[in-house]
């Protein structure tokens, strides 16, 4: 990565999220959780009581700051918008931006299409350009990942126009109030794909109910980090079906 984008990425607050992820999500442990949220309480509703991921937790886990301004997305983010959006901020041709929110049919961007941009944005020395679409990738990967897992909104862009503010947000508000709102979704019964930042639900269950997975060689050393949980911890929840894992999770919580 060039200098002057590593500076960048590192002035943004967002550094530890390029690190801060696990390989795969267990789609049943994260299943068993999901049926136990309620949205009308923003909490997993479990046999001790109510149990909810705090903005500290979010903090922690992520290294992103809970203080700050609040995101609040541009309404008016339609396809024309967004064409306009990654010409101008993103450094992509008129016909580049033009062609791909044709091909999407809505106001997204396709992950590996800002990774192809990226790479060129590098080749033309155009740094502040392709920091933008690193950041806005890596939010897309992370914090902000739709049930696609494949495109990132373009109201996003609005976090990262000014590079010298992308610090002044605060970035576990916003991925917090996100994942609330994909839990939501996924609590209803029809629903069979979930957006959200999946490794931050998967490490803060780890760091909650640690007898659903078992600490690594280096078990002493506190996992206070995405990275780290996923280092320290040899999840034990795919090596059994989900019914099991259910009888296991409320004898966790009996004790």
């Amino acid at each position: 990565m060039p200098a002057p984008v590593e500076h960048w990425i590192q002035e943004s607050g967002l550094m530890h999220l390029s690190s801060g992820y696990l390989t795969m999500a267990d789609a049943g442990l994260i299943s068993t959780f999901v049926e136990r949220w309620h949205r009308e309480t923003s909490s997993f509703h479990l046999p001790f009581g109510e149990m909810t991921i705090t903005l500290d937790d979010v903090a922690t886990l992520l290294h992103i700051s809970p203080h700050g301004k609040f995101f609040d997305a541009p309404l008016n983010m339609n396809t024309n918008n967004a064409v306009r959006a990654a010409h101008e901020y993103l450094g992509a041709t008129w016909e580049e931006a033009c062609a791909e929110i044709s091909y999407n049919k809505c106001a997204q961007y396709r992950l590996q299409w800002l990774r192809d941009l990226y790479s060129r944005l590098i080749q033309t020395n155009q740094f502040e350009c392709a920091a933008r679409t690193y950041l806005l990738h890596l939010v897309g990967c992370t914090i902000f990942a739709d049930k696609t897992h494949t495109r990132v909104e373009a109201k996003y862009i609005s976090f990262f126009i000014d590079l010298h503010r992308c610090r002044d947000y605060s970035w576990a508000s916003a991925a917090l109030v996100f994942l609330y709102d994909n839990l939501g979704d996924g609590a209803i019964h029809d629903t069979r794909q979930l957006g959200g930042y999946m490794s931050l639900l998967q490490c803060w269950i780890y760091e909650h109910f640690p007898r659903i997975c078992k600490r690594g060689d280096r078990g002493a050393v506190p996992a206070h980090h995405v990275a780290d949980a996923a280092f320290l911890y040899t999840d034990l929840s795919t090596m059994i079906d989900k019914y099991s894992l259910l009888y296991i999770f409320d004898l966790e919580l009996s004790d």
